[in-house]
């Protein structure tokens, strides 16, 4: 989530957000992966999972993998480690 996030930030979650909400930089659970990204639930049913940092595309999880998508929580404050 470079440059919001910087790498090997600590990060505080707030694990009874687990509610997919447009543009929430959220940490969730893909099939065996788990993942920091911000969240945009789409009119069709789907979700994009979006890094900050440009180098990655956004990531369109499908109908197909959308049972698998699982929110841990929500990122509500982090900390840069010097």
């Amino acid at each position: 989530m470079h440059p919001s996030i910087p790498d090997g930030s600590l990060l505080t979650v707030d694990h009874s957000q687990t509610e997919v909400r447009n543009g929430h930089i959220m940490v969730i659970s893909l099939s065996d992966d788990l993942l920091v990204k911000r969240i945009r639930r789409r009119l069709d049913g789907l979700v994009d999972l979006i890094s900050d940092n440009n180098a990655y595309p956004p990531e369109t999880i499908g109908r197909d993998m959308i049972s698998q998508l699982r929110v841990v929580g929500r990122v509500v404050y982090f900390c840069r480690v010097p």
